[in-house]
């Protein structure tokens, strides 16, 4: 159909306002506008980093035992015909305590015997005194005797055979008077023999009998009335109960802390050369014994170090002792330390200098997390000289009094923005860990 002007007039007006329209709104649109979005903190744990003083220590393990231990020997055979009543396995025992004895009438017999003996040594010494004065005053009268006749010889007035009889008689008379001082010579070592007989008899009848001589506590008891005992035979033992001795085993590394302290070296300096070992550092003790509701502890002194390293563990042992561990025992409280309990051993230094410590947990591989004046995270690298019960010391890359993350921040990103909160139960955990 062919349209008329007509029809193509009506067509024009729309078109004419469409593009009216698109040119207006091109002129009267607004550019688009910028979204500001806020930024977000993140809530981090932290501490003001303290400067305090830490005590270097470290812990060994190792089994009590009595610092001295008799065992009681019998050094003479014989029945036994007494025993005390406290002699029973456990008992304490004070020094100076009768706890055993031997049948000792073979070693009284013993002692009588030298006794006679010597009385009759005093009695034949007597006789033989009495004789040699008589032999003597015999001896000196022949000998004036063989003076007169060898001048009535010279003078031919008696014969050659009576001054030889008479010179005879002399001879027999100094001979008895020797043999009779040689025999009180020789009764003279028979009274030394008689006396050592005597002592060692003595000596038997003695250890006849089992005395206390010190303090001790029975632990075993192999020995009862009426049996027998046989000559080396151990017959009962018994600990000293004043000391008590810990070997308590450290790797060689652990005690490193506790040898390097200015204070030690100069002390170590001060001693003799033979002296010079880790057995003379004047370290602090403590025997620590765990149970499953409460934890004891003694003072304890170091005695000294064994003189070997183990060559499996690389371990060496410490000994330490505890001073009157029964006088410091409280019935139902505190029991006394006993031979073989397991127990902890503490090793420590006397702080000298004030130290900036921080948790190892706060450490992530060798760097922390710093909190800035604009609240902004920092990442700094440091330096440790101890580590020890989760505290470390730090030599550099940190000072007191700056704010520190102790909890975790995923991701760490330098420069992010924190909402810190003050942490003082760790800060507290962190001091009371320390000292």
């Amino acid at each position: 159909m062919i349209l008329t002007w007509k029809h193509r007039f009506w067509i024009l007006p729309p078109i004419l306002i469409a593009i009216i329209a698109l040119i207006l709104l091109s002129q009267t649109k607004k550019p688009p506008q910028k979204r500001v979005t806020a930024e977000h903190a993140v809530k981090a744990m932290t501490i003001i980093v303290p400067k305090i003083l830490l005590i270097p220590k470290s812990i060994g393990y190792g089994m009590t035992e009595a610092s001295r231990t008799w065992e009681a020997v019998a050094e003479v055979d014989g029945q036994i015909n007494w025993v005390s009543d406290k002699f029973k396995s456990g008992h304490l025992i004070a020094q100076g305590t009768d706890l055993l004895h031997i049948d000792e009438t073979k070693h009284q017999l013993a002692l009588s015997q030298v006794d006679a003996e010597s009385e009759a040594l005093e009695i034949k010494d007597l006789a033989i005194r009495t004789s040699l004065k008589l032999e003597e005053r015999s001896y000196t009268s022949l000998k004036k005797d063989i003076e007169r006749k060898r001048k009535l010889l010279k003078q031919n007035t008696i014969s050659s055979s009576d001054f030889e009889t008479a010179e005879r008689s002399l001879w027999k008379s100094e001979s008895l008077v020797q043999n009779l001082k040689n025999t009180l010579a020789y009764n003279n070592s028979e009274r030394k023999l008689l006396e050592i007989q005597k002592q060692k008899a003595q000596i038997d009848l003695d250890n006849t009998r089992f005395i206390a001589p010190f303090d001790v506590r029975i632990t075993y008891k192999k020995i009862n009335l009426e049996q027998y005992a046989n000559k080396g035979q151990l017959l009962f033992s018994a600990d000293d109960i004043r000391h008590v001795e810990v070997e308590a085993r450290f790797p060689v590394g652990k005690l490193r802390p506790l040898l390097s302290k200015q204070n030690t070296i100069n002390y170590i300096n001060e001693l003799p050369a033979l002296e010079r070992v880790p057995g003379a550092v004047k370290l602090n003790a403590l025997v620590r014994l765990r149970t499953a509701t409460h934890t004891l502890e003694w003072k304890a002194r170091v005695d000294r170090v064994s003189g070997i390293i183990d060559p499996e563990t690389q371990s060496i042992g410490v000994v330490v002792i505890v001073d009157d561990p029964y006088e410091q025992a409280q019935p139902g409280k505190r029991p006394p330390l006993l031979r073989n309990t397991f127990v902890e051993v503490e090793l420590s230094q006397t702080p000298e200098t004030k130290s900036v410590v921080i948790p190892v947990s706060a450490i992530h591989n060798g760097q922390i997390y710093i909190v800035d004046q604009a609240q902004r995270l920092k990442i700094r690298k440091i330096k440790t000289s101890l580590i020890q019960d989760n505290v470390a010391v730090i030599t550099k890359g940190l000072e007191e009094g700056e704010t520190l993350v102790v909890s975790k921040l995923i991701p760490a990103i330098e420069g992010m923005l924190l909402d810190t909160i003050e942490d003082k139960k760790a800060l507290k955990r962190l001091k009371k860990t320390a000292l």
